[in-house]
C-alpha cells in the first residue's frame, strides 16, 4: 500500500505512520502537514478533538523542551504542541460494481424503511431511525450501503461498543463477500488498509477526516457516545462535507428528537420485531436487601428459585465488576454442574467467552452493561440484579431486555428485574415496552 493510500482520509500523527513512510512524509507534496494545536494566550485547543485546556494543566515543562499536550484523546496517543498531523485528501470517487448476497426477505415494515433510508440518503438527507431491539435494523441497511458503494462512495459503520462492530463485521462481509472491510477497534491487530467499506467504532473517527460519504452510527444512545462532544466531533471530522450520516437506536435522545421536530433529522419509526412477536415485558421483583446480601455472601431466595427452573441459557446483568464476581463465587457453589462465566469491559478473554455463549458451551453469562446491547445470543433468558442502581438507565434497561426473544425460531423469554425499590427509570423502561407494543398492533 502507497502513503498516499494509508493517509488517504485520514489525520494521523507521524508516530501512528509505519515507520517504512516516513522518509515520503516530506518528498511527497500531496501529503499535508499541519499543526496539532491551537495555542492562544491561556488556553490551548486540540485540532484531533476539538477540546480546549487551560495551559498551565497540559503543560509539560524540562530542561529539554516545553510543550503542552492533550489529556482528553490520551487513549489514542499522546498529541503533543511540537508535533504535526499528516494526511492526504479523499476526493476520488467511481462507480464500481458490487457482489451482493443475502437470501433474505424484509417485512413489509423493514422495506418501508429500507426505501426511506435509500431515498433520503439520495436527497442527502440526514436520517433517524428508530426501530425496537429485534427489528432487524442491520439487514434493513444493506440496501442503502449497496447504492452508496455503487457510486464509488465510501462508508463508515461505527458503533461506540467494540462488542457491536465484532459481531456486524462478519455479517456484512457474507453480505457483501467481494469486498474489502476493514474492521477498526482499540485492541485489533489487524494492519490498517484503504477500504472503502469500514466497521469502526466510534472513538477510531477520530483519526479520519473527510473520509467518508456516509457514516450509519449504530447504538448512538450509547455510552460512551450519547452527550460526548469530542465523538461527535469525530463522527463530523470524518463526514465529507457533503457527507450524510444515519443513526440508529432504539431509544433515542431528547437531543435527536429535538433535531427531529427542529426538521433537522429525518425520521423513521419501526415498533414490531421483524418475526412478528411483542417484546417481551420485563417481570419485577423486589427485595431490599439485594446489596447486603452478597456482601453477606447470600443470595435471594428469588433468583436460587429463578435459576433451579432455567432451562434456557441466561444473561446476568450487574452494575459493577465488584457484585458480579461475588455473586459469580456464590453462583459457582450452589450450582457446580452449572458452566458460569463472567465478562466485564476490560477482561481479556472477553471476546473468546462471547463465542463460547454462542456456541452453547456456557450456561450462564453474568455481565456488566458492556453487553447491554449490539449481542445476539439466540435463546436466552435476562435476569437483572439491582435493576434500581443508577448505572441502569432507562435506555439501557430497555436495551438489555432486548436480548430476549431476538430470533423467529426463538421469539419469547423471561426479563427480570431484581430491584429495592422502583426507579423512575425502571417504570419508564417498562412503560417504554409496552407502549412499542401497542404502536406494533399488540394489545
Amino acid at each position: 500500500m502507497s502513503i498516499e493510500d494509508f493517509l488517504k482520509g485520514r489525520k494521523l500523527l507521524k508516530k501512528e505512520i509505519p515507520s517504512k513512510y516516513h522518509s515520503s512524509l516530506k518528498k511527497n507534496k500531496t501529503i499535508l502537514k499541519e499543526k496539532t494545536m491551537i495555542i492562544e494566550k491561556e488556553k490551548v485547543c486540540c485540532l484531533r478533538c476539538n477540546t480546549t485546556h487551560l495551559k498551565k494543566d497540559c503543560l509539560i515543562s524540562n530542561k529539554y523542551e516545553t510543550f503542552y499536550y492533550c489529556p482528553e484523546c490520551i487513549g489514542l496517543g499522546r498529541v503533543e504542541s511540537k508535533n504535526y498531523f499528516y494526511s492526504v485528501p479523499d476526493n476520488h470517487t467511481e462507480k464500481r460494481k458490487i457482489a451482493f448476497k443475502w437470501n433474505g426477505e424484509l417485512t413489509k415494515d423493514q422495506k418501508k424503511i429500507s426505501k426511506n433510508l435509500v431515498n433520503y440518503y439520495k436527497q442527502e438527507e440526514n436520517h433517524l431511525i428508530h426501530a425496537v431491539t429485534g427489528a432487524g435494523k442491520t439487514e434493513m441497511l444493506f440496501e442503502l450501503l449497496k447504492v452508496a458503494l455503487k457510486k464509488g462512495h465510501r462508508v463508515a459503520v461505527a458503533s461506540p461498543r467494540v462488542d457491536v462492530c465484532l459481531e456486524l463485521h462478519p455479517r456484512f462481509q457474507a453480505v457483501f463477500p467481494e469486498e474489502s472491510i476493514a474492521l477498526l477497534y482499540g485492541k485489533s491487530k489487524e494492519k490498517y488498509r484503504y477500504t472503502h467499506f469500514v466497521v469502526t467504532t466510534t472513538h477510531q473517527l477520530l483519526r479520519f477526516r473527510e473520509a467518508f460519504d456516509l457514516i450509519v452510527v449504530d447504538e448512538v444512545d450509547a455510552f460512551p457516545y450519547a452527550g460526548n462532544p469530542v465523538l461527535e466531533f469525530g463522527t463530523q471530522q470524518a463526514l465529507k462535507t457533503t457527507g450524510k450520516l444515519v443513526y440508529l437506536t432504539a431509544t433515542p435522545s431528547e437531543k435527536l428528537m429535538e433535531k427531529i421536530a427542529k426538521k433537522e433529522l429525518k425520521y423513521s419509526q419501526l415498533a414490531k420485531r421483524y418475526h412478528g412477536y411483542q417484546l417481551p415485558v420485563p417481570t419485577c421483583h423486589f427485595d431490599y436487601f439485594l446489596a447486603s446480601r452478597l456482601k453477606k455472601g447470600k443470595l435471594p431466595v428469588f433468583l436460587i428459585n429463578i435459576l433451579k427452573n432455567q432451562h434456557r441459557q441466561c444473561l446476568l446483568f450487574f452494575p459493577n465488576i465488584e457484585r458480579m464476581k461475588q455473586c459469580f463465587q456464590l453462583l459457582e457453589r450452589l450450582f457446580p454442574d452449572k458452566r458460569i462465566a463472567y465478562v466485564y469491559a476490560n477482561e481479556d478473554l472477553r471476546e473468546e467467552k462471547i463465542k463460547k455463549m454462542r456456541r452453547k458451551e456456557i450456561d450462564w453469562l453474568l455481565t456488566t452493561t458492556i453487553l447491554e446491547r449490539g449481542v445476539t445470543f439466540p435463546n436466552v433468558d435476562v435476569i437483572i440484579y439491582e435493576a434500581h442502581h443508577r448505572v441502569f438507565t432507562q435506555a439501557s434497561l430497555v436495551q438489555i431486555s432486548g436480548r430476549v426473544g431476538r430470533k423467529k425460531e426463538f421469539p419469547t423469554g423471561d426479563i427480570y428485574f431484581l430491584h429495592s425499590g422502583k426507579t423512575k427509570e425502571i417504570n419508564q423502561a417498562i412503560q417504554q415496552i409496552k407502549m412499542m407494543n401497542e404502536r406494533a398492533g399488540f394489545k
